[in-house]
């Protein structure tokens, strides 16, 4: 593991995910619309962490535990986000309710 306080290096790593995690929003948000000394202040907080991997196991989950009340509110929600991983995600769900 390495700590990373660099902040050249956290501020691309922050607009990286923000822009990476808001790209599909209506209203999507951008790191530069915060006054630069908000930023400043906030990139002080944090501190990154680089962890090497070295093995990856997945998982299948969606709500494929929960009772179909649950999974209806979760496709509800999910499509209310009004992007394609939400709609994407929204059909996997789907798709569990009909394997169970």
């Amino acid at each position: 593991m390495r700590v990373i306080e660099d902040r050249v290096w956290l501020r691309r790593l922050v607009e990286s995910l923000t822009n990476q995690h808001e790209a599909e929003l209506d209203d999507s948000w951008k790191v530069t619309d915060a006054p630069s000394g908000f930023i400043e202040h906030m990139l002080g907080s944090i501190v990154g962490i680089e962890i090497p991997i070295t093995r990856l196991i997945g998982k299948w989950k969606v709500s494929q535990n929960r009772p179909i009340r649950d999974k209806e509110g979760v496709i509800e929600g999910l499509l209310q986000e009004g992007c394609d991983s939400g709609s994407s995600m929204a059909d996997l769900v789907r798709q569990s309710m009909k394997a169970y």
